[in-house]
């Protein structure tokens, strides 16, 4: 009985000890700005860091968002400002959130090779409402350059 109590406290002593010293460890740790829990699906820790012992993040233009993580970045962003703010400043999202109405897909780097459909699939037919609303509205991602293939059916 004596043993078994003095087995307990040993490894009771031991835990502690191994919990005080990984609190004073100068191992690399999470930084301020960066989220404690990454959301579903966001395990690798590689997306975005170079090496995971030292926390090295990757170059800039190493880090690139798929088309599928671009149309449902609402939900990572859901999950905590500092997910984004590990990257980009708060004027990146005000760029395209700063209305009151909720963005189309067509507003905003519409023609990045990573957006390869930010049309809605209607678009074809229904964009001359947006034309009418707001003509300037397809040289804002397009520019003035698209002028001549709109002319093909704009005479």
């Amino acid at each position: 009985m004596r043993r078994a109590h003095a087995v307990n406290i040993l490894g009771a002593a031991l835990l502690a000890l191994l919990f005080g010293c990984s609190a004073f460890s100068q191992a690399p740790s999470v930084p301020s700005k960066h989220p404690e829990e990454l959301p579903p699906g966001r395990v690798d820790c590689l997306e975005c860091h170079q090496d995971v012992s030292t926390g090295a993040l990757k170059p800039y233009a190493a880090v690139r968002h798929s088309r599928v993580f671009i149309d449902s970045h609402g939900t990572y962003a859901r999950q905590g400002q500092n997910l984004c703010a590990s990257c980009h400043a708060p004027a990146f999202c005000q760029t395209c959130h700063a209305g009151k109405e909720e963005l189309k897909p067509n507003t905003k780097m519409g023609d990045r090779p990573d957006r390869m459909a930010p049309h809605r699939g209607d678009y074809l037919v229904t964009h001359r409402i947006d034309g009418r609303i707001d003509p300037g509205s397809c040289f804002r991602c397009h520019g003035n350059k698209n002028d001549v293939k709109c002319r093909q059916c704009h005479k």
